[in-house]
């Protein structure tokens, strides 16, 4: 059976992405935004997957209660288990709730605008038409607050050639086994990652996940034509600029706080 991609996933997704430092990605973060957004009070989060990133990064903002802070994923499974594991970890209950929704970052992000829009994690990479990238880059203006700013990674084809098949394992969650398999096409430029999932009954199910591996100068170009002003694109977790050779950006972009020119 064939399921779309982060629904049957979602229950065991957490367990399968253990790897990933999301305490860590959310210093990061709030770094940008204390450099690029220090009076940011409000952030809206597209693509938060089970609200990992929300739950770290939600309490790092300004005292006592944090941002004000909205999360939305496409997938209605991803943003169930978002919610449940908010409520058990309860991590900031004097401070503002986590509000979780459902939305496609294809689609315009509902209001109210925010201060800062934060897309990490590859998002961006699920597109696989530059078309879809400035439809993205359009939305992501209109949820920002004019002057606003946004905080968006991609993966480049320089990671997916340093690590074609990087991410092949298996392993064992609550909800189901996995197996893992992943696959870089160069000259496509897409790479594709395969989960298997057996359930305890032993049904089984898969899911297959494409993301097109876009070069910097290709975003930049995107950008520039965007209703967003590029302010910073950054090599990795560090802030030093993105060049060629970078295998993940994090890009910095503004609204402009007055409206351009026709």
């Amino acid at each position: 059976m064939t399921a779309p991609p982060y629904s049957d996933l979602a229950a065991g997704y957490d367990a399968v992405m253990a790897h990933v430092d999301y305490p860590m990605w959310a210093g990061y973060v709030r770094g940008l935004l204390r450099r690029h957004a220090p009076e940011a009070q409000s952030v809206t989060e597209l693509g938060c997957g089970t609200g990992a990133l929300a739950r770290a990064l939600q309490p790092m903002g300004p005292a006592p209660d944090g941002f004000d802070y909205r999360a939305f994923d496409g997938s209605a499974d991803m943003v169930d288990v978002a919610q449940a594991a908010t409520e058990r970890a309860d991590r900031n209950p004097a401070g503002r709730p986590v509000t979780f929704g459902v939305a496609d970052f294809r689609e315009p992000v509902p209001a109210p605008p925010a201060d800062a829009v934060v897309l990490v994690y590859d998002g961006l990479n699920y597109l696989l038409d530059e078309a879809d990238v400035a439809a993205l880059l359009g939305h992501i203006a209109g949820a920002l607050v004019p002057g606003g700013v946004a905080v968006v990674d991609q993966s480049t084809p320089a990671n997916s050639l340093a690590h074609p098949d990087g991410f092949d394992d298996a392993g064992e969650t609550d909800a189901f086994r996995y197996l893992r398999t992943s696959r870089y096409d160069a000259e496509a430029g897409l790479h594709t990652t395969t989960f298997t999932l057996t359930r305890p009954n032993g049904s089984r199910t898969t899911e297959t996940h494409v993301q097109r591996a876009y070069s910097v100068e290709a975003v930049r170009a995107l950008v520039a034509a965007s209703p967003l002003d590029e302010v910073a694109a950054y090599d990795g977790f560090s802030t030093d600029p993105a060049t060629a050779e970078t295998e993940r950006v994090h890009w910095v972009l503004r609204r402009p706080a007055q409206a351009r020119p026709a």
